[in-house]
């Protein structure tokens, strides 16, 4: 029994060790993977607030003339400046 582990381990500890690595790894990412995923969501919601706060104040063609910046963009920068702290 003893031998037969030993040859089958020395066949694949290689592969079984990478696994092990890998899946150590990506424990190890998964917060970060959460955190980008929950500040994409609120970059995301913060920026339709945006558009929509925009669009009803009605202030596009006074942001073209001061900043070359449309609407979108302007709501896109709002959300990333919410979101990032």
């Amino acid at each position: 029994m003893s031998n037969k582990f030993y040859e089958w381990w020395k066949n694949h500890r290689k592969v079984v060790t990478y696994g092990a690595f890998i899946v150590l790894f990506g424990f190890y990412l998964f917060p970060v993977v959460k955190e980008a995923k929950y500040k994409n969501l609120c970059i995301k919601y913060s920026t339709k607030g945006a558009l929509t706060k925009f669009k009803k104040d009605n202030i596009e063609e006074n942001l073209l003339k001061e900043t070359g910046l449309n609407i979108d963009d302007l709501s896109k920068i709002e959300g990333y400046k919410n979101c990032i702290k």
